[in-house]
């Protein structure tokens, strides 16, 4: 089963590898993922950057192909542009990059936070004051409460 699905993913990957955002470590993805994934399964799924971490270090354990630092550069360009952060244990730099909010709504995210304690939903995040409630649900996909 697994090989099928992988022989089905790789498929897909040389396609999809020119529609991936421009950004630091595309080159890496394509390179290491190409052999193996295609790379719409893997984009397709949201994952924290621990979850990216584990994924890209199980890939290296099957025998993907790459130096550490193109693993890391793996890792760090997944976790931006298909990445998804709990909201209360994010830091700023992960909720402007991740979830593209302005360093003034990351900000304001952490003080409401540090004040009122860890959300629970979508609605609790939405009362924090300076936010664009139609932002957060268009980007809802790229958080997680726990």
């Amino acid at each position: 089963m697994k090989r099928c699905l992988s022989m089905m993913v790789l498929a897909a990957c040389s396609a999809l590898a020119q529609d991936l955002p421009d950004g630091p470590g595309k080159p890496a993805v394509e390179k290491i993922c190409s052999g193996c994934h295609g790379l719409a399964t893997v984009t397709g799924l949201r994952r924290t950057p621990q979850q990216w971490e584990s994924t890209v270090d199980e890939m290296a354990a099957r025998g993907a192909q790459g130096s550490d630092q193109e693993f890391d550069a793996v890792v760090a360009y997944l976790s931006r542009y298909f990445g998804k952060v709990n909201i209360n244990t994010a830091t700023s730099k992960q909720l402007q990059e991740i979830v593209e909010l302005s360093p003034a709504e990351a900000d304001a995210i952490l003080k409401y936070r540090e004040k009122n304690g860890e959300f629970k939903d979508l609605a609790d995040l939405e009362k924090v004051p300076g936010i664009d409630a139609g932002k957060l649900r268009e980007r809802k996909d790229r958080i997680t409460f726990r």
